[in-house]
C-alpha cells in the first residue's frame, strides 16, 4: 500500500483487499475453472485476501486454453480507502514481465537477467495485465467487488504448466497523473487444454462436489505434461510420468500376484493416498497393477482436458517379454533367474484408452514398456517402447497387441468393451 494526496490534503491508503479469479462458475470461458484442493478442502471464493493469503498457492486459479480462447477474461477485486468517498483509478501490470538490465553486472549480471527471464517466459504470469479501471468508495471505505478486464494474457501462446502470476496494484487520482503503487499480489495459475473430463466434474459447484478438479493433482499433472499443446501430447507425457514413478516410488506386485492397491477394481481411485505417496509419504503402499496404473494415466490426463478411459484387454493371454513398471530389464512379468522365469500370462491387463472399444482404440499404457522391435516375440536385443498413442491393432499389425501379446496370445487380447470405464476420485 502507498500514500497519496487525498481530498483532505493527508496521506491517503488504499488497499487491495479480495480479489476473485472464479467469479462466475459457470463462466468457464471468460473466468477460471471450478476447482478444489483435495477431497476434504474446498477452494473457497475470493481466492486471494489480505491478512489471509501469504503464498501463491493458497490463490491457485486454473484456466483451460481451448475454451478461453479468443475470449475476454475477467477478474473482480475489492478495495478499501482511509479516506471514504474518493474515486480512484486502478490497475495491476506485471513487475516481472521486462525486468531491469544490471548494466553494471558485467556477464554475471547478463546471465542472471536471461535466467530471469526464461523462468518467467516458462513458469511466469500467464494472465497478463489488469486493464484500468474507475471505481468509487462508500461512505465505508469500501469499493465493493469491481470487474476488471485482463490484456496481453499468454493463455493461448503456452502449453500445460503451472505458473505464477504476480501484480504490481497501483492506483491514481487523476487521468493521466503518476501511477502509485500499492499492493504486490501472487497467485498460482494452472494452465490446461480443456475443461477436464470425467471423472472431474464442473457441477454442482459445491464443497460437497469431491469431484471437482483438486489442485493437488494438477500440482503433478501440469508438471509432467509441463509444454504440452494438444490433448495426445499431454496424455502422452503423463504416461511417460507414470511409468517413471518405477525408478523410486512404486512397482509392480509380483508378491501380492498382481492385485491392485490404489482402487477397488470397479468404481473408485483412492486418489488422497496416490498423491500422498507422490508426495513422498506411505500411502497404500509401494505395489501397483495395470489398474492401478491405468487409473493414475486417464485420471491425472483427463484433469488437463484430455478425453481418456480404463480399458480392460483381453483374459489368460501368453505374453512376450516386457519391462513392468518398478523393472529394470526384459523378461516376462515377476522373473527371478534363474530359479524364477516369470509369468507366461496375463489373466487381463488394463490400459489407458483413446476412442472406439475396438482395434483402432488408441493405448496409453503406464504400467510397462514393450518390445519394439520388428520381431517383439523374438530374443534380444529388445527395443524399449513405452506405448502412447499407438493403436491396439488386429493380430499381424505389429501395434500394440501383437508387441504385449506372444502370437499364441494374441487373439484373446483384445478390448473388453464390457469394462470400460472412470473411476471417481476419493
Amino acid at each position: 500500500m502507498a500514500p497519496a494526496e487525498g481530498g483532505r490534503g493527508a496521506p491517503m491508503v488504499i488497499t487491495v483487499e479480495a480479489i476473485k479469479f472464479n467469479h462466475d462458475p459457470a463462466g468457464h470461458t471468460t473466468d477460471a475453472l471450478n476447482i478444489r484442493r483435495n477431497a476434504a478442502t474446498f477452494v473457497n471464493v475470493p481466492e486471494w485476501r489480505r491478512g489471509v493469503t501469504t503464498t501463491p498457492e493458497q490463490s491457485p486459479a486454473a484456466y483451460a486454453k481451448r475454451e478461453t480462447a479468443g475470449n475476454t477474461i475477467t477478474i473482480q477485486a475489492s478495495f478499501r480507502s482511509d479516506e471514504p468517498g474518493v474515486t480512484a483509478q486502478i490497475r495491476a501490470i506485471d513487475p516481472d514481465k521486462n525486468p531491469p538490465r544490471n548494466e553494471g553486472g558485467g556477464c554475471g549480471g547478463f546471465i542472471v537477467w536471461l535466467i530471469r527471464r526464461f523462468l518467467w517466459a516458462v513458469l511466469g504470469n500467464v494472465l497478463g495485465e489488469v486493464v484500468e479501471k474507475w471505481a468509487t468508495f462508500n461512505a465505508a471505505g469500501g469499493s465493493g467487488y469491481v470487474t476488471f478486464d485482463l490484456r496481453d494474457l499468454r493463455l493461448p501462446d503456452v502449453g500445460v504448466g503451472p505458473h505464477i502470476t504476480t501484480w504490481q496494484w497501483q492506483y491514481r487520482l487523476q487521468a493521466g497523473a503518476p501511477w502509485i503503487n500499492i499492493d504486490v499480489t501472487t497467485h498460482k495459475t494452472y494452465v490446461l487444454l480443456e475443461v477436464p473430463k470425467s471423472p472431474w466434474q464442473q457441477a454442482p459447484y459445491n464443497a460437497g462436489n469431491t469431484q471437482l478438479p483438486w489442485t493437488d493433482v494438477l500440482d503433478y499433472a501440469c508438471i509432467w505434461a509441463i509444454g504440452a499443446s494438444d490433448v495426445d501430447a499431454a496424455a502422452g507425457k503423463v504416461t511417460a510420468g507414470v511409468y517413471r514413478l518405477g525408478s523410486s516410488l512404486v512397482t509392480y506386485d509380483c508378491p501380492g500376484g498382481g492385485s491392485t492397491h490404489y482402487t477397488d477394481y470397479s468404481s473408485a481411485f483412492y486418489c488422497t493416498e496416490f498423491v500422498e505417496r507422490l508426495g513422498g509419504g506411505l500411502g497404500l503402499g509401494q505395489y501397483v497393477n495395470c489398474t492401478d496404473c491405468a487409473t493414475f494415466v486417464t485420471t491425472f490426463a483427463n484433469i488437463l482436458g484430455c478425453d481418456l478411459s480404463e480399458m480392460t484387454l483381453g483374459w489368460m493371454f501368453a505374453l512376450n517379454e516386457m519391462i513392468a513398471i518398478g523393472s529394470t530389464s526384459f523378461s516376462l512379468p515377476c522373473a527371478h533367474p534363474p530359479d524364477d522365469a516369470g509369468w507366461p500370462s496375463f489373466r487381463y491387463h488394463e490400459v489407458g484408452w483413446k476412442g472406439p472399444c475396438s482395434n483402432d482404440g488408441y493405448v496409453f499404457d503406464g504400467c510397462l514398456k514393450v518390445d519394439g522391435d520388428a520381431d517383439p516375440s523374438g530374443g534380444p536385443p529388445h527395443v524399449p517402447l513405452l506405448a502412447v498413442n499407438m493403436r491396439h491393432g488386429a493380430t499381424g499389425d505389429l501395434l500394440y497387441r501383437d508387441r504385449l501379446a506372444a502370437p499364441g496370445g494374441r487373439p484373446n487380447c483384445s478390448p473388453d468393451c464390457g469394462n470400460v470405464r472412470r473411476r471417481t476420485v476419493a
